[in-house]
């Protein structure tokens, strides 16, 4: 197995073990009165995902080290490295705006701007973009305060 390998089968494994002790201490967490779902419901979701997708990594590791000829990490056709790329930071960057952003703006201000980034970024046209941004962040909104009963960050707007 060449390190490349090796480290992201181990990160893998480190990714699940994490995921598995989330899960773990979010099973203990209790129900607030008047809430729909428990307090341990999200960090059960986040857990289970990391624990699936440290066992895909790792397992795609394992796999990808026994073939004679492993993924490149550079691109063949063009001879660029494959990640990160200008769009992907781009999206870590707006995460990271929306996460300071949020307590300041509220969700509804912050969530539709993020939202409409987004989709600007993938090459939407503005007026799909708006109207897709409206409609996730009025969902989204919907979904949090009215059906799981999980207040947002109100701001001024």
């Amino acid at each position: 197995m060449r390190f490349g390998h090796a480290a992201d089968f181990v990160i893998g494994l480190a990714f699940a073990g994490l995921g598995s002790a989330i899960v773990i201490v979010a099973s203990g967490f209790r129900t607030f009165p008047g809430m729909v779902v428990s307090s341990g419901l999200f960090p059960k979701i986040t857990g289970t995902g990391m624990i699936v997708f440290g066992m895909v990594l790792a397992l795609a590791a394992a796999r990808t080290a026994r073939r004679r000829h492993p993924v490149p990490r550079i691109d063949q056709v063009t001879g660029e490295q494959t990640l990160p790329t200008p769009y992907a930071m781009a999206v870590v960057v707006a995460l990271l705006v929306l996460i300071f952003a949020m307590p300041l703006t509220g969700f509804l201000a912050s969530g539709f701007v993020f939202s409409a980034f987004l989709v600007w970024l993938g090459g939407g046209r503005w007026p799909g973009t708006l109207a897709f941004a409206l409609l996730a962040t009025a969902i989204v909104y919907l979904v949090f305060t009215h059906g799981l009963r999980v207040p947002l960050p109100r701001g001024p707007f």
